[in-house]
This record gives structure tokens, C-alpha cells and sequence, in this order.
């Protein structure tokens, strides 16, 4: 923690007119914070933007609902010598696009991705025979599109005109045409395998149906809008590691529709940062913050305490910020949330909560030993005939800050917890105090956003590209020399019958002459008898 104004980190307050920083240097056991405030607390103005604008050494993951803090500060993030990318999920056409399968690697990862996308149209809760049955299909299928389709048709919308493309009706040998496709493949290809074990052991009068719900849960990638967004990437998760990135999210609030989407969207990118954590020394070349607002848009997170208990040792600091408390136990269960909040070392209560994240945080900060006088009095003279009063006083605790006085505490008061330090009563850092009219200068609208496509990312798109084209040249090659061995086998083995049968004609006319020969030697015999 520093009192310095210049510092770049982690602003949580103001103490005594010092700013309070921290640091990525922290000894704190990590610099993941825990950050609530209700409507008009002040939680953009005093945390998101007072950030977004003071830290300049680390790479920065915004999620912006209204997409102000985009506009307020993205110039300013150019300025500071950092590539400014967004990912919208409320105007698709304008963002930079994002497609899940370039994440997938392994059997695993296409199960997460079939998983996120299958439950976000269906109740995970009931993973009945048509939950995992849509399940199996879709990772078989983007295990099939990842190795066989053409590069710009790895992707939801190739998926969908695969299936519409095929009838999933046995033909007369019991097999379909999808099974045909499949079968096709190598006997180790996972995608063959995942097929062979989940969908094809299906009864085949259920298999249309399987068929048509997953048409209906993955339906809404049918638009035209949606099938460009997710049709390739336009910028990978890496290089938010490996350089200064401002990458600012804009998620819709009221609508639910892409939640699941959205919470692949970052499941992945916590992924793609420890996978290149780990090819560094368990580190990122750069640090990366994450300011995670209304953080419940996002979908539920399997393993997300797990990240914040081990993000620091990769250089990771996230802050989860929410309305209240209660937000987090109906997203997560009282015990994941305890975990969750056991994982952030730093706690901030930025006012206008309810009654049960007052209670949380006045139980945090724990009891206070008052006096208190007791009303009685005692009068006494001394040999002199002085006389003295005494009042009588008794010892208490009472809460350092019970529920109602959080709840009605000045607006632009704070409560900041830190693990092993005191409670802190500060001043919330408004960014138009720190920085007064600094936002203003370089505000810009989100509606003229234009995608641009990274270096990086047009090298893998063009490479994978010719690689396939490459790999369909020489199986076409491999398949016309195929076709031309099999016709002059054929024409050889023609001509090889010809010739057979041409022998065997002449054995026959022959063996026929001999017959004949001896017929008449014999009647020949018979009359000279």
C-alpha cells in the first residue's frame, strides 16, 4: 500500500488526502479485491474509470455494461501506449470478433465449449438423455470442424450448415450420411471416437430429434450479425500477456442471451493466460488487472475461486464488483461465495447496499471497547473539607460500525478492509477529484468502433489457410492417383479375364476337336468291325 498520487496500481481510497495504492509489489497473499456498491455509490466514477485511468504498467480487462468507460477512456489508454481492443456482446458489429473454437485444442477444451454453449439454452441442472445427447453431438462436431472444415468455416455457423447439410436418416446398410462422414476418419481421430461413443449409440428414431434441439439451441448463431462475430479472431487472448492491451468487454445488462457466450468468452481467457503463465516461469510477461463490473452478467464460473486463490502467482489481480452480497450467494452458493470472498484480500464498501452486506461488513470489521457512564455519582470530602464528585463508568463492546451506520454513511465515504491491517474509513478516489476534467478532453462514442484485425492473428488465419488447401491438393493428388491405379487395375484385370477367357474358349474348342476326333475313331472302329 502506498500514499503516493503518482504510483500506478491498484487505487482503493483516499486516506488523510494520501491516495491508497496497491501495488503489484504487494506482500498482501494476493491483490484480488472484493468491491460492492449499490446504484449511486459511485462504483464507475470512484473504482472503474479512477483505474482504468491510473494504472499503466499492466494489461487491463474492463467490463463495461453502458460502454462510458470505453468512451471516456479509451484515447486516454491509446495515449499511455496501450492497443485498445473491445468485445462487444451488445453490438456485435461493432467489435472485434471473437470465436471460441480457435481456443480448442484438445478433447477437453471441446467439451467446455460444447458444455457453455449447450447449458446456456438448457437447464444444466437437469443433464438428462437430450441435455447429453446435444452435449456429445456439438464436441463431436467442433472436433470435426477444427481438423476438416475449410479455416473460415471453423466455426458455429459451419457447424450449422454441416447439419443442415446431411440427412440423419439410416440409409438400407444402417448407416446415415453424418455416419458416413465420420466413420470416414482415421479410428483414432477424437473426433470419430467422440462420435462413435456418444451420438452413434443413439437409437436411430431418436437421432433427428437430438438433431433438431441442437439446431434450436445453437439457432441463434443463424444471424448474420452473430455468425460474422464468431467467425474468427481478431486478436488471441496472448497478447493481452505479452503487451499493454486494453480490452474493454461491453455486456448487455437486461439481457441474458449471450451470457453464456460471455462467460466462455472469459473462461478462455483466464485459460490462455495461465497457458502462457506457464510457458514463462509460471508468470506473465506482463501483469494483467481485471476490473470485473457487475460481475453477475457474467455467468457462473465452475472454478473461479480456484482462479483467484492461484492468479497471483501469474501476475493476475482481479476485482469482482458487485451491487451486494446477496448478488454473489444466488450466482454461487453460501459456500462458494464464502470461498470467493476468502480469496480476495482487500474489501471495499462503497455504500447504498442492503441489510445483508452491511451485516457482512460490520461483522468484518469487527467489535470496538467503549466506555460508557453509568448515571451514578459518588460525592466525598477530604480532611481539608475539600469535597470531590466521581462518576461511575463501566466498560462495553459494541460493533466498530454496526449495519445501519454503513448504510447510511456519507456518500462519498468508504470502508476499506485488508487482510491482517485495520479497517479503513476513506474517502472514495473519484476520478473528477484525481483527475478533474481529464475525460472530457478525449471522450469518443462506442458506435465508431471499427474491428481491425492483429498482424498475428491474419499470419494464423493465412497460414492455416494454405496448410489446408496444401493438405486437399495432395489428398485430391493422392485420391486422382488412387482412382487412376484402381481403373488400370481394373482395365488389367479385364484384359487379364480376356485373355483367360480366350484361353478357356480355345481349351474348349480344342478339348471339343479331340472329342470329336475320338468319336469318330470309334465309329471308325465300330464299322470295321
Amino acid at each position: 500500500m502506498n500514499g503516493g498520487n503518482n504510483a500506478s496500481g491498484i487505487i482503493m481510497g483516499i486516506k488523510d488526502e494520501k491516495v491508497l495504492i496497491q501495488h503489484e509489489t504487494s506482500k498482501l497473499a494476493n491483490r484480488n479485491a472484493y468491491v460492492v456498491g449499490g446504484p449511486g455509490s459511485f462504483k464507475t466514477q470512484s473504482f472503474v474509470l479512477t483505474n482504468m485511468l491510473n494504472i499503466t504498467d499492466c494489461s487491463l480487462v474492463v467490463t463495461d455494461p453502458k460502454g462510458e468507460v470505453y468512451e471516456k477512456t479509451a484515447k486516454i489508454k491509446e495515449a499511455q501506449g496501450f492497443e485498445v481492443r473491445v468485445v462487444n456482446f451488445k453490438h456485435m458489429s461493432l467489435s472485434d470478433r471473437y470465436n471460441p473454437f480457435g481456443y480448442v485444442r484438445k478433447d477437453l477444451d471441446a467439451t467446455t465449449v460444447a458444455n457453455t454453449i449447450v447449458s446456456a439454452k438448457n437447464d444444466p441442472k437437469r443433464k438428462d438423455i437430450w441435455f447429453n445427447a446435444q452435449l456429445g453431438l456439438l464436441k463431436s462436431l467442433i472436433l470435426y470442424a477444427n481438423s476438416e472444415f475449410h479455416p473460415e468455416k471453423r466455426n458455429m455457423e459451419g457447424i450449422l450448415d454441416f447439419l443442415q447439410e446431411f440427412d440423419p436418416e439410416a440409409n438400407e446398410d444402417g448407416e446415415s450420411e453424418l455416419d458416413e462422414k465420420f466413420m470416414a476418419l482415421h479410428k483414432i481421430h477424437p473426433a470419430r471416437r467422440s462420435y462413435e461413443l456418444g451420438f452413434k449409440k443413439s437409437q436411430e428414431k431418436t437421432r433427428a430429434s437430438i438433431i433438431i434441439s441442437l439446431l434450436t439451441t445453437i439457432g441463434d448463431y443463424v444471424d448474420d450479425e452473430v455468425a460474422n462475430f464468431t467467425k474468427n479472431n481478431d486478436f488471441f487472448f496472448e497478447d493481452i500477456g505479452q503487451k499493454k492491451v486494453a480490452l474493454y468487454v461491453l455486456i448487455p445488462t437486461m439481457d441474458s442471451t449471450w451470457e453464456g457466450l460471455i462467460n466462455l468468452f472469459f473462461t478462455q481467457l483466464f485459460q490462455e493466460l495461465y497457458i502462457l503463465g506457464d510457458k514463462n516461469g509460471a508468470k506473465l510477461p506482463v501483469p494483467t488487472v481485471f476490473l470485473l463490473d457487475e460481475f453477475p452478467n457474467l455467468g457462473r464460473f465452475n472454478n473461479y475461486e480456484e482462479f483467484l486463490a492461484t492468479c497471483r502467482g501469474y501476475r493476475i489481480a482481479c476485482c469482482t464488483i458487485l451491487q451486494n452480497n446477496t448478488q454473489l450467494m444466488d450466482r454461487y452458493g453460501k459456500e462458494k461465495a464464502e470461498s470467493i470472498l476468502g480469496n480476495c484480500a482487500i474489501k471495499i464498501c462503497l455504500g447504498n447496499v442492503n441489510d445483508t452486506t452491511a451485516s457482512y461488513f460490520s461483522n468484518l470489521m469487527g467489535k470496538a471497547t467503549i466506555k460508557v457512564e453509568t448515571g451514578g455519582k459518588s460525592l466525598s470530602k477530604g480532611k481539608s473539607g475539600s469535597s470531590s464528585s466521581n462518576s461511575n463508568f463501566s466498560y462495553s463492546q459494541r460493533s466498530l460500525m454496526n449495519g445501519d451506520e454503513i448504510l447510511t454513511m456519507p456518500e462519498k465515504d468508504s470502508i476499506i478492509l485488508i487482510a491482517g491491517k485495520y479497517p479503513i474509513k476513506a474517502k472514495k478516489a473519484l476520478q473528477f477529484e484525481l483527475y478533474p476534467g481529464l475525460i472530457d478532453k478525449y471522450e469518443i462514442s462506442q458506435m465508431d468502433y471499427k474491428r481491425k484485425m492483429s498482424t498475428e492473428a491474419k499470419e494464423v488465419l493465412e497460414r492455416n489457410i494454405k496448410e489446408y488447401e496444401s493438405f486437399r491438393e495432395e489428398t485430391e493428388e493422392y485420391e486422382l492417383e488412387e482412382e487412376k491405379y484402381i481403373e488400370e487395375q481394373y482395365e488389367a484385370d479385364l484384359e487379364q479375364y480376356s485373355i483367360l477367357s480366350q484361353a478357356r474358349n480355345e481349351t474348349e474348342l480344342y478339348q471339343n476337336s479331340l472329342d470329336m476326333l475320338a468319336e469318330t475313331e470309334k465309329e471308325k472302329e465300330n464299322q470295321d468291325k
